[in-house]
């Protein structure tokens, strides 16, 4: 009995500090990288504080005023209602969509020159979500998309957001309600192809570059 509890106590006491080491901070951070069962190998206490770190901000998302688009035939279409200039088309080189990851996303849209101006930037998700159309038709590429047919979307689809799941935790689409707990290791991003919202994790270097910049 005595060598039974010898060994008990000698495994609680190496156990201890794997305990100790798991705070929530660390458990909440995790999420963002690893999967739950990942987490409870290395943290064998972070089943409740998984279930803390799982509550997001479900902040309603407002959408812009239906917009009011004039192709103004140099490759920008205008938004004269909410006083946005946008790229015709997603971001090229060579005549191919770029893909790039957020990061490299944002930089290539600042330094583009589309109609002879520069200072571009990515589209926040309400912004991108006003390009949305209310069916499925041939756009300016000459192929169908959820896309107002004055844009040329090629066969892209995915676009990047500026806003992150920081911002945005909950969204509903036309399919479904989708959660992300990535914070800001994650943005938005919209499929016009099927009319969806996805996010994404920043590091992901297959998605594309849409334009946009304040109307002046």
């Amino acid at each position: 009995m005595q060598i039974v509890i010898l060994l008990f106590a000698l495994f609680g006491f190496n156990i201890a500090p794997a305990y100790a080491g798991c705070e929530k901070e660390e458990v909440c951070s995790m999420i963002g990288t690893m999967g739950h069962f990942d987490i409870l190998n290395q943290c064998p206490n972070a089943g409740p504080m998984l279930a803390e770190c799982k509550k997001v901000n479900e902040a309603i998302l407002e959408d812009l005023q239906a917009p009011n688009f004039v192709d103004n035939g140099d490759g920008t279409i205008s938004d004269t209602t909410n006083k946005l200039l946008w790229a015709k088309t997603g971001l090229r080189e060579e005549g191919a969509l770029v893909r790039a990851t957020f990061k490299d996303a944002k930089k290539l849209a600042f330094k583009s020159n589309i109609g002879g101006k520069f200072g571009w930037r990515l589209p926040t998700l309400v912004e991108l979500k006003t390009l949305l159309f209310e069916e499925r038709i041939i756009n300016a590429s000459g192929k169908k998309a959820w896309i107002n047919p004055l844009f040329d979307d090629g066969t892209g689809h995915y676009y990047w957001t500026s806003t992150s799941c920081a911002e945005i935790s909950v969204i509903e689409d036309r399919y479904q309600k989708k959660i992300c707990q990535q914070g800001e290791q994650a943005v938005w991003l919209v499929h016009f192809n099927i009319n969806a919202v996805f996010w994404h994790h920043t590091t992901a270097d297959n998605y594309h570059i849409w334009t946009v910049q304040e109307l002046k």
